[in-house]
């Protein structure tokens, strides 16, 4: 049988499948469902046989005592990726089992039966009968026990409120003669500009929306028109010549990697507006004389005022590339190639700098979102955090024209094998950034091409033309950084060097003007002092250091495959000494000690039992370096300032302990640099 590590990379022969489904059921554990379900419709033919049958009996008892067990949630996660066919199948197997004509009276059901027909219903597509299929089974329960497990099956299968999707534009495009301005151009009229359409196409440029021309008249002397009105500057695309509007409108969009559907086209003459939406189904257009413009205009505007940027310049970018590219009449891999495109991805606590952004991607791209799914706003830094549970990943991207910023995210909840989102900017459409991003999320062993989260096709461009390099290297991430946040990074004065958390350190503090942010593989550790990889690094005068980073036995594993006691003392002392000799000032945070033996299964490979002998060891050679030197190391044990709801493990903490342990270095941090200013005064 294949190993289950390649599950979503490999097509499965129906004996592995089945063998697969079997091993997975006899572990008993309903976190191994989706590794069956996500593969379920790539073996339809499975099901029927008797070895089908009897693997969705083992689903439906797993199913059942995992209910009776009050783990609702569990049972709904784990169902997810359910395909409906399955789950109608699995729920006429448990209907088959029950009394004939149960379901009439559901209130003599177990809670557990009721639960699973409810959840098996809700997968199958039945929604609607969900929360009444509860209610009727309430009668003579006890409500404290039955409430709150049938209250979440029905919320979580409540049906979305119907509404009709809102006209979102991200392209107006304007005529000109008797829409922007009064008058005729080509009858020799002087133009008399429209003075309040002219606000509209600056205040749409403010708020994220981009204005193009399609107007019938010279080009020449319509620029010059334009330039002297001052709004020239103002459009991107203009399209001016005497042609038929359809057709030029249609390449416009296709030029722009936008959708119709996203499109306003105002024009006076009612021949262009039938015209051009004949030829470009699903776009809205508008007639440029009636009250119904400028009303449409001012409320197309007040729902753009959360947005606060200009697109000007990015399709200005794209609009050089598109002249470029059919001026030389290159084929797309020649124009790709020649194109100088750079990508790198950042992963982890390093996106929490982007948060908003990668919320604004997800929701607004409807294109290029293959997964179709939504980001409720504020929740995405929970998941960057969470990084026990989620891969977080996005796509930056350059190239000889110019920069497009985080065009690209992934969500991967990796324990349930689940893609929650994959969503790209149209600025890249054709460049193969997708693939790109699927490769980089094979090479962390999440191999996602046949998923079947994904609700449109991939596109065919590979990632051949992209050259990716690490975020790591220091001038890619000043790159980004001086883009995205920029800042003064000659005023650090703090790093914060606790691996996979020191971003979210970072995040919370009131100190990021002067504070940098170690994230794997751009980190310290102290087996770098033996080797002197240290040097390479820059060390501001003050220090934050979780100990816990070097408290892994693979952190050592240039010396040994475990830690070894003698050379972790080695590599303290040269670390002290650096510290000492330096003058830094460093604030030591010494994991929690003497915790369950759960708590010590730290990462993939470790060994708990070694894991939680070390800690105190390890713990107490620091305490005796903090005492030695108290001018120069700070101690913080964390197991007197977190609660045991606040870890997730021994090494990693919740959002709310991570706030916590931020305002603590802050404060170090306001003490120490007040402690200068009285030492200076003194």
């Amino acid at each position: 049988m294949q190993q289950i590590s390649t599950w979503i990379a490999t097509d499965l022969t129906d004996e592995d499948f089945a063998a697969l489904a079997e091993a997975l059921i006899l572990k008993a554990d309903v976190t191994a469902l989706p590794q069956i379900l996500l593969l379920a419709e790539r073996h339809a033919g499975f099901w029927p046989s008797d070895r089908g049958q009897l693997v969705l009996a083992g689903i439906l008892n797993l199913l059942v005592d995992t209910l009776d067990g009050g783990e609702v949630a569990e049972a709904l996660a784990a169902m997810h990726p359910c395909p409906p066919a399955l789950a109608q199948q699995a729920l006429d197997l448990l209907v088959a089992a029950l009394p004939e004509g149960a379901l009439a009276a559901p209130a003599e059901l177990d809670d557990a039966v009721v639960f699973c027909v409810a959840l098996l219903a809700g997968a199958s597509g039945q929604r609607e009968a969900v929360a009444t299929f509860l209610d009727q089974a309430r009668p003579g329960r006890v409500a404290s026990f039955f409430g709150p497990p049938a209250d979440a099956i029905a919320a979580h299968f409540a049906p979305a409120p119907a509404k009709a999707e809102a006209f979102k534009p991200k392209l107006i495009i304007w005529d000109l003669d008797d829409t922007l301005w009064h008058g005729t151009l080509a009858d020799g009229d002087e133009p008399a500009l429209i003075a309040h359409r002219a606000d509209y196409v600056r205040a749409f440029n403010r708020h994220g929306v981009v204005s193009a021309i399609c107007s019938k008249n010279e080009f020449a002397r319509a620029k010059e028109k334009l330039q002297v009105f001052g709004l020239w500057d103002e459009f991107v695309f203009p399209r001016i010549a005497f042609v038929p509007k359809g057709a030029v409108i249609r390449q416009m969009i296709a030029d722009m990697q936008l959708r119709a559907q996203n499109v306003l086209f105002i024009d006076d003459n009612p021949h262009n507006l039938h015209e051009v939406a004949d030829a470009v189904p699903g776009i809205r257009v508008v007639d440029a004389t009636t009250p119904e413009c400028d009303a449409l205009l001012a409320e197309l505007l007040a729902g753009q005022a959360h947005v606060e940027k200009s697109r000007v310049a990015d399709y200005r970018l794209l609009e050089t590339k598109v002249a470029e590219r059919t001026g030389n009449a290159l084929s797309d891999e020649e124009f790709l190639r020649k194109s100088g495109i750079h990508a790198t991805f950042t992963d982890r606590m390093d996106n929490l700098e982007f948060a908003e952004r990668i919320e604004e991607l997800v929701n607004r791209s409807n294109q290029l979102n293959y997964t179709e799914s939504r980001i409720e706003p504020g929740t995405i830094r929970d998941k960057i955090q969470d990084i026990d549970h989620y891969e977080v990943l996005c796509a930056f991207v350059w190239d000889k024209y110019g920069y497009y910023g985080l065009v690209g995210v992934a969500v991967y909840a990796f324990r349930t094998r689940t893609l929650e989102h994959f969503a790209f900017s149209c600025r890249i459409m054709h460049m193969g950034v997708e693939d790109a991003m699927i490769r980089m999320l094979a090479e962390r062993g999440y191999r996602l091409e046949a998923s079947p989260a994904f609700r449109k096709p991939l596109p065919p461009q590979s990632a051949r033309a992209i050259t990716v390099l690490p975020y790591a290297e220091p001038e890619v991430r000043a790159r980004i950084l001086a883009a995205e946040a920029p800042r003064d990074w000659s005023k650090v004065d703090l790093r914060i060097m606790a691996d996979c958390q020191s971003g979210a350190f970072f995040h919370y503090s009131r100190h990021q003007a002067v504070t940098d942010f170690d994230n794997n593989p751009r980190l310290f550790s102290l087996p770098q002092m033996k080797t002197g990889a240290y040097r390479e690094q820059s060390f501001p005068r003050y220090l934050v250091y979780t100990a816990a980073t070097d408290f892994i036995d693979w952190r050592w594993e240039k010396f040994s495959k475990e830690i070894d006691y003698e050379i972790f003392l080695e590599c303290v002392a040269l670390f002290v000494e650096m510290v000492v000799k330096g003058g830094h000032k460093v604030l030591l945070f010494l994991p929690p000690q003497g915790l369950s033996l759960k708590m010590y299964e730290l990462h993939a490979g470790c060994v708990p039992e070694r894991s939680r002998v070390w800690h105190p060891v390890l713990n107490h050679h620091w305490r005796s370096v903090a005492a030695k030197y108290p001018g120069h190391f700070t101690l913080v044990e964390l197991k007197d300032v977190l609660a045991a709801d606040e870890l997730v493990h021994a090494h990693h903490y919740v959002p709310s302990a991570l706030r916590k342990i931020s305002g603590m270095i802050d404060d170090w941090y306001d003490g120490e640099k007040a402690g200068e200013v009285l030492d200076v005064a003194a």
